[in-house]
Protein backbone atom coordinates (compact mmCIF):
# COMPACT_ATOMS: atom_id res chain seq x y z
CA UNK A 1 0.00 0.00 0.00
CA UNK A 2 1.46 3.77 -0.98
CA UNK A 3 2.45 6.05 1.96
CA UNK A 4 -0.49 8.17 0.77
CA UNK A 5 -3.00 5.16 0.97
CA UNK A 6 -1.42 4.37 4.46
CA UNK A 7 -1.59 8.47 5.94
CA UNK A 8 -5.20 8.38 4.75
CA UNK A 9 -6.15 5.28 6.81
CA UNK A 10 -4.80 6.83 9.64
CA UNK A 11 -6.10 10.00 9.45
CA UNK A 12 -9.54 8.79 8.96
CA UNK A 13 -9.54 6.46 12.08
CA UNK A 14 -9.14 8.93 14.36
CA UNK A 15 -12.19 10.34 13.18
CA UNK A 16 -16.25 9.75 13.08
CA UNK A 17 -18.63 9.18 10.39
CA UNK A 18 -20.49 12.00 11.75
CA UNK A 19 -17.70 14.31 11.58
CA UNK A 20 -16.95 13.21 8.43
CA UNK A 21 -20.61 14.00 7.38
CA UNK A 22 -20.50 17.50 8.88
CA UNK A 23 -17.55 18.08 6.82
CA UNK A 24 -18.89 16.76 3.49
CA UNK A 25 -22.05 19.27 4.00
CA UNK A 26 -19.15 21.84 4.56
CA UNK A 27 -17.70 21.44 1.07
CA UNK A 28 -21.03 21.16 -0.55
CA UNK A 29 -21.16 17.30 -0.97
CA UNK A 30 -24.23 16.04 -2.06
CA UNK A 31 -25.38 12.95 -0.59
CA UNK A 32 -22.62 10.73 1.17
CA UNK A 33 -24.31 8.92 3.94
CA UNK A 34 -25.75 5.05 3.08
CA UNK A 35 -29.17 4.59 4.34
CA UNK A 36 -29.80 3.61 7.35
CA UNK A 37 -30.60 0.17 6.26
CA UNK A 38 -26.74 -0.56 5.68
CA UNK A 39 -25.39 -1.70 9.73
CA UNK A 40 -22.77 -3.08 11.22
CA UNK A 41 -23.29 -7.03 11.70
CA UNK A 42 -19.91 -7.24 13.66
CA UNK A 43 -18.84 -6.54 17.09
CA UNK A 44 -16.18 -4.50 15.02
CA UNK A 45 -17.37 -1.70 13.53
CA UNK A 46 -14.86 0.81 12.66
CA UNK A 47 -13.19 0.58 9.10
CA UNK A 48 -11.59 2.29 7.22
CA UNK A 49 -10.20 2.03 2.82
CA UNK A 50 -10.43 2.45 -0.20
CA UNK A 51 -13.40 0.96 -2.58
CA UNK A 52 -13.26 -2.53 -4.13
CA UNK A 53 -16.34 -2.77 -6.07
CA UNK A 54 -18.22 -5.63 -7.27
CA UNK A 55 -22.34 -5.79 -9.15
CA UNK A 56 -24.05 -8.98 -8.66
CA UNK A 57 -26.99 -9.87 -11.06
CA UNK A 58 -29.93 -12.75 -10.85
CA UNK A 59 -28.66 -15.83 -12.44
CA UNK A 60 -30.89 -17.36 -14.86
CA UNK A 61 -33.41 -19.81 -13.94
CA UNK A 62 -32.71 -23.78 -14.22
CA UNK A 63 -28.91 -22.94 -15.69
CA UNK A 64 -26.43 -25.56 -14.11
CA UNK A 65 -23.79 -23.82 -11.72
CA UNK A 66 -21.15 -21.96 -13.62
CA UNK A 67 -17.94 -22.69 -11.88
CA UNK A 68 -16.31 -19.83 -13.59
CA UNK A 69 -18.81 -17.67 -11.80
CA UNK A 70 -16.89 -18.73 -8.44
CA UNK A 71 -13.68 -17.36 -9.76
CA UNK A 72 -15.22 -14.40 -10.89
CA UNK A 73 -16.70 -13.49 -7.67
CA UNK A 74 -13.71 -14.46 -6.00
CA UNK A 75 -10.93 -12.35 -7.47
CA UNK A 76 -13.23 -9.45 -5.62
CA UNK A 77 -11.02 -10.49 -2.79
CA UNK A 78 -7.92 -12.51 -4.44
CA UNK A 79 -6.81 -9.58 -6.56
CA UNK A 80 -7.59 -6.84 -3.54
CA UNK A 81 -4.59 -4.38 -2.32
CA UNK A 82 -4.04 -3.30 1.28
CA UNK A 83 -6.28 -0.68 2.57
CA UNK A 84 -9.25 -2.30 0.31
CA UNK A 85 -12.73 -1.89 1.29
CA UNK A 86 -14.97 -4.34 -0.30
CA UNK A 87 -18.35 -2.63 -1.71
CA UNK A 88 -20.67 -5.67 -3.06
CA UNK A 89 -24.40 -4.36 -4.71
CA UNK A 90 -26.47 -7.69 -4.76
CA UNK A 91 -29.08 -5.66 -6.95
CA UNK A 92 -31.54 -6.77 -4.25
CA UNK A 93 -31.68 -10.12 -3.75
CA UNK A 94 -32.58 -11.34 -0.35
CA UNK A 95 -32.62 -15.21 -0.73
CA UNK A 96 -29.35 -15.77 -0.29
CA UNK A 97 -25.79 -13.72 1.26
CA UNK A 98 -22.42 -12.59 -0.21
CA UNK A 99 -20.37 -12.45 1.69
CA UNK A 100 -19.56 -15.20 4.17
CA UNK A 101 -16.14 -16.71 6.55
CA UNK A 102 -14.46 -17.82 3.54
CA UNK A 103 -14.04 -14.41 1.73
CA UNK A 104 -13.13 -12.70 4.33
CA UNK A 105 -10.28 -15.41 5.31
CA UNK A 106 -9.35 -14.36 1.49
CA UNK A 107 -9.71 -10.74 2.09
CA UNK A 108 -7.50 -10.59 5.17
CA UNK A 109 -4.70 -12.84 3.27
CA UNK A 110 -5.08 -9.31 0.95
CA UNK A 111 -5.13 -6.50 3.61
CA UNK A 112 -8.59 -5.72 3.15
CA UNK A 113 -9.96 -3.74 6.15
CA UNK A 114 -13.77 -4.58 5.49
CA UNK A 115 -16.87 -5.27 3.67
CA UNK A 116 -20.26 -3.60 2.71
CA UNK A 117 -22.90 -5.36 1.12
CA UNK A 118 -25.60 -4.06 -0.11
CA UNK A 119 -27.80 -6.84 0.51
CA UNK A 120 -26.91 -9.71 3.28
CA UNK A 121 -24.04 -11.92 4.89
CA UNK A 122 -23.24 -15.18 7.06
CA UNK A 123 -20.71 -16.69 9.20
CA UNK A 124 -21.09 -13.77 11.18
CA UNK A 125 -20.01 -15.70 14.41
CA UNK A 126 -16.90 -16.85 12.87
CA UNK A 127 -16.60 -13.81 11.41
CA UNK A 128 -16.00 -12.01 14.56
CA UNK A 129 -13.17 -14.37 15.73
CA UNK A 130 -11.59 -12.88 12.70
CA UNK A 131 -11.95 -9.32 13.94
CA UNK A 132 -13.07 -8.44 10.57
CA UNK A 133 -15.96 -5.89 10.11
CA UNK A 134 -19.08 -6.59 7.50
CA UNK A 135 -21.60 -3.87 7.29
CA UNK A 136 -24.91 -5.30 5.27
CA UNK A 137 -28.57 -5.03 5.34
CA UNK A 138 -28.78 -8.14 7.59
CA UNK A 139 -28.06 -11.72 7.50
CA UNK A 140 -29.25 -15.06 5.51
CA UNK A 141 -27.77 -18.48 5.46
CA UNK A 142 -28.36 -19.19 1.52
CA UNK A 143 -25.44 -19.65 -0.68
CA UNK A 144 -25.18 -17.28 -3.52
CA UNK A 145 -24.27 -19.73 -5.51
CA UNK A 146 -26.23 -20.36 -8.78
CA UNK A 147 -28.54 -17.72 -7.55
CA UNK A 148 -26.71 -14.49 -8.53
CA UNK A 149 -23.98 -14.11 -11.18
CA UNK A 150 -21.26 -11.72 -10.97
CA UNK A 151 -21.49 -8.46 -13.71
CA UNK A 152 -18.56 -6.33 -12.95
CA UNK A 153 -15.77 -5.79 -10.76
CA UNK A 154 -14.31 -2.34 -10.10
CA UNK A 155 -17.31 -0.55 -12.04
CA UNK A 156 -19.38 2.43 -10.41
CA UNK A 157 -22.37 0.59 -8.11
CA UNK A 158 -24.99 1.83 -5.55
CA UNK A 159 -24.91 1.02 -2.88
CA UNK A 160 -27.12 2.22 0.26
CA UNK A 161 -28.71 4.57 -1.99
CA UNK A 162 -24.72 6.51 -2.52
CA UNK A 163 -22.79 6.18 -5.95
CA UNK A 164 -19.24 4.25 -5.26
CA UNK A 165 -16.64 4.22 -7.49
CA UNK A 166 -13.89 2.48 -7.19
CA UNK A 167 -11.19 4.23 -4.86
CA UNK A 168 -13.36 6.41 -2.98
CA UNK A 169 -13.16 6.73 0.60
CA UNK A 170 -15.30 4.65 2.36
CA UNK A 171 -15.35 5.07 6.20
CA UNK A 172 -17.34 3.13 8.77
CA UNK A 173 -18.27 2.98 12.16
CA UNK A 174 -21.41 2.67 14.84
CA UNK A 175 -23.30 5.53 12.89
CA UNK A 176 -23.02 3.86 9.41
CA UNK A 177 -21.50 4.30 6.43
CA UNK A 178 -19.88 7.12 4.48
CA UNK A 179 -17.78 7.21 0.66
CA UNK A 180 -15.89 9.85 -0.27
CA UNK A 181 -15.21 10.77 -3.40
CA UNK A 182 -11.71 10.05 -4.41
CA UNK A 183 -11.33 13.64 -5.78
CA UNK A 184 -12.53 15.47 -2.27
CA UNK A 185 -10.76 13.06 -0.01
CA UNK A 186 -8.33 15.80 1.33
CA UNK A 187 -10.87 18.20 1.73
CA UNK A 188 -13.03 16.61 3.43
CA UNK A 189 -10.53 14.92 5.91
CA UNK A 190 -9.00 18.56 7.04
CA UNK A 191 -12.41 20.01 7.10
CA UNK A 192 -13.61 16.81 9.61
CA UNK A 193 -10.79 17.30 11.46
CA UNK A 194 -11.71 20.53 12.33
CA UNK A 195 -15.02 19.80 13.16
CA UNK A 196 -13.66 16.91 16.03
CA UNK A 197 -11.36 19.84 17.57
CA UNK A 198 -14.49 21.58 17.99
CA UNK A 199 -16.55 18.72 19.34
CA UNK A 200 -13.58 18.50 21.90
CA UNK A 201 -13.66 22.06 22.91
CA UNK A 202 -17.50 21.89 23.14
CA UNK A 203 -17.52 19.19 24.93
CA UNK A 204 -14.58 20.20 27.79
CA UNK A 205 -16.30 23.58 28.06
CA UNK A 206 -19.67 22.12 28.78
CA UNK A 207 -17.86 19.51 31.28
CA UNK A 208 -16.64 23.04 33.21
CA UNK A 209 -20.44 24.13 32.82
CA UNK A 210 -20.02 26.99 30.24
CA UNK A 211 -23.48 28.62 29.09
CA UNK A 212 -24.03 26.50 25.50
CA UNK A 213 -25.25 30.16 23.89
CA UNK A 214 -22.33 31.66 24.90
CA UNK A 215 -20.00 28.92 23.54
CA UNK A 216 -22.07 28.92 20.33
CA UNK A 217 -21.43 32.73 19.91
CA UNK A 218 -17.47 32.06 20.35
CA UNK A 219 -17.26 28.91 18.24
CA UNK A 220 -20.31 27.89 16.88
CA UNK A 221 -21.13 24.39 17.12
CA UNK A 222 -20.93 22.16 14.17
Amino acid sequence: MTTDRILIIKRTMKLYVAALSDAADEVGLGQVCMDRGITPLTKNNRMAGFARTGKLKRAPANRPYDENQLDVFMSLGTEASDGDILVIDMAGANDCSAWGQILTKIGLKRGVRGAVVDGTSRDIYDIDKLNFPVFARGRHPGTMRGRLDMESVQSPIVCGGVTVNPGDLVFGDGDGIIVIPASRIEDVLRHAEAVVGTDKWWSEKLDEGKDPHDLHKERPIP
